[in-house]
């Protein structure tokens, strides 16, 4: 058996420390790996519903008088708002309860009709020709379960919601 000396230090210890550092690495390097997934499957998510909702926009558009209930997922969080381009209804978007950054993208005649708002997100894009046939002429459907729905109707040049 082997005795310990007097100011020697059990290599025990040793290995306890050293242990210690490797899960502290091996945790800070996961979680940092985990929230970079997380970011892009966010990211992933956001791209998808831009392309889902451009393609449903554009492809009843032309088809006038047909109808169809969507659906799609949005990040934990944040809420999609439409809003109506057509320069008539401009002013009514305008005198609002909006939020700003929508009414300064409208202001400037920025051609962008769908935003995705959030805590970290700000998203704008064009999906296509859309009318929203009463004022304000703008929705914000509510988010149930991390979905939102509502109906698309064809008008032959634009698609009504």
């Amino acid at each position: 058996m082997l005795k310990i000396k007097r100011g020697q230090i059990s290599a025990n210890v040793f290995i306890y420390a050293l242990a210690l550092v490797v899960i502290g690495i091996i945790l800070i390097m996961g979680y940092k790996y985990i929230s970079t997934i997380k970011d892009k499957i966010s990211d992933t998510d956001l791209i998808l519903l831009k392309n889902k909702l451009t393609n449903d926009i554009e492809s009843i558009s032309t088809d006038f008088g047909s109808s169809k209930k969507v659906t799609y997922s949005l990040p934990p969080l944040t809420k999609l708002c439409l809003v109506d381009l057509r320069e008539e209804v401009r002013s009514e978007i305008l005198g609002s309860d909006i939020s700003p950054l929508i009414k300064d993208s409208v202001n400037s005649n920025i051609k962008k009709n769908a935003f995705i708002i959030g805590n970290l997100i700000f998203e704008s894009y064009y999906i296509g020709e859309i009318e929203l046939n009463k004022p304000p002429y703008f929705i914000c459907p509510e988010q149930v379960s991390g979905k939102i729905d509502f109906t698309i109707t064809g008008r032959g040049n634009r698609t009504l919601i």
